[in-house]
């Protein structure tokens, strides 16, 4: 039997998951050379911006700092370990994006696109799920490794539930790969979000 916990996730996970396949999708294929920065930057469904409005990032952007964090995000990928969350956020630190402070929810989001199968967005609420204070990625992973081993089995019955759901949404990405992943891993958020609430 599932908790209401658990059904409001699932309803969040089906409300957004064909989206978040798209902005995935779309940062694919900006990085595999489909879609030019000046594209992907610009206000149309699956683009940067839109993904930077969606995720509440753009709020800590002055105007005109979108293409250059989509430099600075390209650059770090290509010449750093493109996991290392809070290497990226202190990265960004040193910029002029975020005032010297080290957001590390920020990083999350922005990386997730690149590696969804590895890394779950951090935010207030995740952390206040997993009862963490510091705002340290490499801390959220360890706990959040934790809350899946502690959850396999509920994850798996949402999972179970979604999954007629799943394959009619992911049929209109046939050339994302590892959706299996991706999709436990934009439950285990929802999960975490409706917890933490």
């Amino acid at each position: 039997m599932m908790t209401t916990q658990q059904i409001e996730a699932i309803g969040h996970f089906l409300a957004y998951y064909k989206s978040d396949l798209h902005y995935i999708n779309q940062f694919q294929n900006y990085k595999g050379g489909n879609l030019s920065s000046v594209d992907y930057v610009n206000r149309s469904k699956g683009s940067f911006y839109s993904f930077l409005i969606e995720y509440k990032i753009v709020r800590n952007l002055k105007g005109g700092q979108i293409h250059r964090l989509l430099e600075e995000t390209t650059n770090f990928i290509k010449l750093c370990d493109n996991s290392d969350v809070d290497a990226f956020a202190l990265k960004l630190s040193q910029t002029d994006f975020t005032g010297n402070k080290i957001v590390a929810s920020l990083a999350s989001k922005i990386l997730f696109l690149n590696n969804p199968c590895l890394i779950i967005p951090m935010d207030s609420r995740a952390r206040r799920a997993l009862g963490q204070k510091a705002n340290k990625y490499d801390i959220y992973n360890q706990n959040l490794t934790n809350f899946i081993n502690r959850n396999e089995n509920i994850v798996t019955e949402m999972l179970d539930y979604v999954q007629p759901m799943i394959s009619v949404i992911e049929k209109d990405f046939p050339l994302l790969g590892n959706k299996e992943l991706i999709a436990k891993n934009r439950i285990i958020d929802k999960l975490l979000w409706t917890t933490g609430k």
